[in-house]
């Protein structure tokens, strides 16, 4: 910022609690509670009361990635209805930003044998990968698709990093999440058994007759189905091990493939279910589709995608909905979703979610760098990196957590203000030729202005107050609203919890 550092811009942060009472959370670690308040779904909330936004803007904004006020405009010519239903559409394959992403990092779009074939390296493969994820998230008008992307890749966590999950997540990706996010989980769930990248990453291709490798059964009914209190005992992982045997990878087409002559023909109990002896390859899909079938099943997706879309802690009665819908529909993705965002319990659930990295980048670029031809994703990652999570670069099997506990410490807001500091330096942001042309006439009407341009939602009147003072001490003018004084208010909203709750 012109006559504003970012130093100087940190100091100011630091130095007004009235708006930016984050750190307080800092101190909050799972079940901590500080004493300013909790939003109603039990999430930690330093800033309690904000303004009240109303049920369109609210589901806007928490079926997106990135939100601005054209995007809110939009949805109020669409109506509330409307708007779901188009985002309940996955994109067409002539997007133009889709088209985009498609040029712009090919590796994404190679099969996994064609990849090799023309010496994709891993550096270049998982690089163009996690780019294009967050370039979608920013610019792609399917938000809620990319969302819901995004909640069955944590899901079905891959990382991308290892041996040569770099090119089998390639495939996964495209073929087995993005081709399945709006579809029916049993199907999601099978394509995901039989990627290459989960055959990999939980030892299938080493899961054979007389040594059968018990990760991916573990795995699968404690991640990916029932959870971990769903019901299943150890002889059941044991079983269903046993039922998974030969599944593994063509060294040809590096895509699934049945080996039958390592596999364990036997008779199997799985959930108190017979698999009869001689299945081949039919032992695994039987077990798939009890899992998908399974109540403890509809129970555990439903809460997650609750956490992932309401609160950090779901209210029961809104998962009882959700499990029942699941059930109901034999798991189909988009129906289950309906009923979670047309429920009572999701518009209750305000400022109940904090934005994660991801989210959180995607976010600022929507706001500050409309202009996606201009995206440099290279500075993003490593903003990311420093925040902790890169896309496709969690290692363990459960995903990137979605609970603010893990996020809410002082190193990723820090790393928020530094972000959000370094983009609006270099950003148009209600610039000189636009603060003259906008009408504003007083700081107040500045404030207003980047109010809605920024965090498309009303400001506490104490808030708005403070941000026109700091801006008229720490840059005072005598002819009126600045660009300077603009990039500055900006800041602040961007750092404050206005711009990172959702």
């Amino acid at each position: 910022m012109e006559n504003m550092d970012r130093r100087r811009f940190l100091r100011i942060v630091g130095g007004t609690p009235a708006l930016f009472s984050w750190p307080l959370l800092s101190a909050c670690q799972e079940g901590g509670r500080p004493d300013t308040g909790l939003g109603s779904g039990g999430t930690v909330v330093a800033t309690a009361n904000l303004p009240a936004t109303d049920p369109l803007t609210h589901l806007v904004r928490r079926t997106r990635f990135a939100t601005t006020q054209a995007d809110l405009d939009a949805a109020q010519n669409l109506g509330l209805d409307a708007y779901l239903d188009s985002q309940l559409q996955a994109p067409s394959g002539l997007d133009v930003v889709y088209l985009e992403a498609n040029v712009r990092y090919p590796a994404t779009i190679l099969p996994p044998q064609v990849a090799a074939a023309f010496g994709a390296i891993p550096e270049q493969a998982t690089q163009q990968l996690a780019e294009r994820t967050l370039f979608l998230a920013a610019y792609s008008d399917s938000q809620l698709y990319e969302m819901v992307v995004d909640f069955w890749t944590n899901h079905f966590n891959v990382e991308n990093v290892t041996g040569e999950l770099w090119l089998h997540k390639l495939y996964d990706d495209r073929d087995v999440i993005r081709a399945h996010a709006f579809g029916k989980f049993g199907l999601l769930l099978l394509a995901s058994a039989q990627s290459p990248a989960m055959l990999e990453y939980l030892d299938s291709v080493n899961n054979v007759a007389g040594g059968p490798n018990e990760n991916y059964a573990r795995e699968l009914m404690e991640l990916h189905t029932l959870g971990v209190d769903g019901g299943y005992t150890e002889q059941d992982v044991r079983e269903v091990a046993r039922c998974f045997t030969g599944w593994s990878i063509s060294g040809a087409t590096r895509l699934f493939e049945f080996q039958a002559a390592n596999h364990d023909d036997g008779e199997k109990r799985v959930l108190g279910q017979t698999i009869p002896a001689g299945g081949g390859v039919t032992d695994g899909e039987r077990v798939l589709e009890i899992l998908a079938n399974h109540p403890s099943t509809a129970r555990f997706v439903s809460t997650k995608l609750a956490r992932r879309f309401v609160s950090d802690n779901p209210p029961a009665s809104l998962v009882n909905k959700m499990a029942a819908e699941f059930a109901n529909t034999q798991g189909d993705i988009p129906a289950v979703l309906r009923v979670m965002f047309r429920s009572d319990e999701f518009f209750a659930a305000t400022d109940d979610k904090f934005r994660r990295p991801l989210e959180f980048v995607a976010h600022l670029l929507r706001n500050t760098r409309n202009d996606h031809l201009g995206f440099d994703g290279p500075l993003m990652l490593e903003a990311l990196s420093r925040m902790g999570q890169i896309p496709h670069r969690w290692f363990p099997p459960d995903g990137f957590p979605d609970r603010s506990s893990h996020w809410l410490n002082t190193s990723v807001l820090l790393e928020y203000w530094n972000l959000a500091a370094n983009l609006i330096e270099n950003a148009d942001v209600l610039g000189r030729d636009a603060v003259a042309a906008s009408g504003v006439n007083s700081l107040d009407d500045l404030v207003d202005a980047l109010a809605e341009q920024l965090v498309q939602r009303p400001l506490r009147a104490s808030d708005r107050n403070l941000l026109s003072m700091l801006a008229a001490a720490a840059l005072p003018s005598a002819t009126g609203p600045t660009a300077e004084q603009a990039k500055l208010i900006a800041g602040l909203l961007v750092a404050s919890p206005y711009f990172s709750l959702r």
